[in-house]
């Protein structure tokens, strides 16, 4: 299995170039198409899109085409490379996209994010061949001040802020936080390529919402919430065929004791009572069932809840889409999620998903700086580590790479490894996974545990 890359002038140096994706004006479309010289095999494959954010590794792309055969792939990235692309207008690149469909007989679309399902939703409701979930029940998961007004039964009390405002310093004297703290945390946020400006979403918006139903669509907004008491953060995995929310599984959320802020992995199975579980795979699904309600179907999603101290779960958001989630994989003793969204989207039957019940560990390694990665990460060391048992590093950077992207926020942004563990309780787990960074991370100064 091989590649034909299709490019526009800027690319076409490096890569040959094909029949174009799209004839108008000022696309820069960039489309690795599986290709084979077994012309028959390839008539009878599902014509699938590949949306993202930013392109599938080469790795993944050439594995992907290997394990799932039936497929024949066409990946379309929003960016070639985040240094040097401007993110596109999110209406232009779709319209792109419907050429694509159009062109190539596209039977399917697979998205691994919120904004790439958007996508994928305005793509399902302009082709009735393409299964899919709508755009506005993807829209609610994707700004989350509707998400707690529309889809929280008992959302945390908030206030979306409007960022466009003239008043802005007005506005934000709220009971919640002051001036002084959002201005400085504005001022600290970096771009976030997978929750671009909603002056890009504009155009996208106003052809595919109600904007009268959802008039903060058209603002930039941030949500400012009333300081809430928690124990734990617990994740739910799940996904929707023919309008039934089925749960698939619950994990722990691990932090940094020392940085709060930030994510270090997770860890199955979750420690909280049978009852609270019990009380957030509920929440989850009553959040879903909003969100059916209103045209969310054959997709897969991804809850993030916090315990609060009295033990009642409370939504933090909902994620559409998450191809192939690295921590469904490592828990799982019997199928393929990824295999599970390709059914979803090809409006199949779908396979079983069991969650095995051996303790496991799931760390992130996250750079705190940019370089070559030989300068960050000690490779002899990752060899050795995953010779241990019951551990395996993934590594997402090989030797000859520059890590680029950094931690973003919150969250784990563009991480570098990941080790799992298995057999052992949480804080045998979380002991080793500490000894395991301070090996293959050369620098102590961006070993988050200290």
């Amino acid at each position: 299995m091989t590649f034909n890359h299709q490019a526009d002038l800027s690319v076409a140096k490096q890569y040959p170039k094909g029949q174009p994706v799209s004839n108008r004006p000022g696309d820069q479309a960039r489309l690795w198409l599986d290709t084979s010289s077994d012309s028959e095999r390839m008539s009878r494959c599902k014509k699938t899109l590949m949306i993202s954010v930013l392109p599938f590794p080469a790795a993944v792309r050439n594995d992907m085409s290997m394990k799932y055969g039936d497929h024949q792939f066409f990946w379309v990235p929003m960016l070639n490379d985040l240094n040097i692309d401007r993110f596109p207008d999110l209406l232009e690149y779709t319209d792109m996209l419907k050429d694509i469909v159009k062109q190539q007989h596209v039977t399917g679309v697979v998205s691994r994010l919120d904004l790439e399902t958007l996508v994928h939703a305005a793509l399902s409701e302009e082709f009735p061949h393409i299964s899919g979930p709508t755009v506005e029940s993807c829209f609610l998961a994707l700004h989350k001040f509707y998400s707690r007004t529309v889809l929280d039964p008992n959302p945390i009390p908030c206030e979306a802020l409007d960022l466009d405002s003239p008043t802005l310093e007005e506005d934000a004297n709220l009971p919640y936080r002051g001036w002084d703290y959002i201005k400085g945390a504005l001022t600290g946020a970096k771009f976030n390529p997978y929750n671009p400006s909603i002056h890009l979403l504009r155009n996208f918006v106003v052809r595919y919402l109600d904007t009268k139903k959802y008039p903060l669509a058209l603002r930039q907004v941030i949500v400012l919430e009333k300081y809430v008491d928690v124990k734990m953060k617990v994740t739910v995995d799940g996904y929707v065929h023919k309008g039934k929310v089925n749960h698939l599984l619950t994990t722990e959320s691990v932090y940094f004791p020392s940085r709060w802020d930030n994510a270090a992995g997770c860890y199955h199975p979750c420690r909280a009572t049978a009852q609270v579980k019990d009380d957030i795979v509920k929440t989850f699904v009553k959040v879903v069932e909003g969100m059916t309600a209103l045209g969310f179907d054959n997709q897969v999603l991804h809850g993030e809840f916090f315990v609060k101290s009295s033990g009642a779960p409370s939504l933090i958001e909902i994620n559409v889409g998450r191809l192939g989630l690295s921590h469904l994989q490592v828990c799982l003793r019997q199928g393929d999620p990824v295999r599970l969204q390709l059914q979803l989207v090809s409006g199949e039957g779908v396979d079983l998903l069991r969650v095995g019940e051996c303790p496991v560990f799931l760390g992130y390694i996250v750079p705190r700086s940019s370089g070559p990665a030989t300068d960050y990460i000690d490779f002899d060391k990752v060899d050795e580590i995953s010779r241990e048992q019951g551990v395996h590093v993934v590594m997402k950077v090989d030797k000859d790479d520059q890590i680029t992207m950094l931690g973003q926020g919150g969250g784990l942004g563009d991480y570098v490894a990941r080790v799992v563990i298995r057999g052992l309780s949480y804080e045998e787990s979380v002991e080793k996974f500490k000894r395991f960074s301070k090996q293959i991370l050369k620098k102590q100064e961006w070993y988050a545990w200290l």
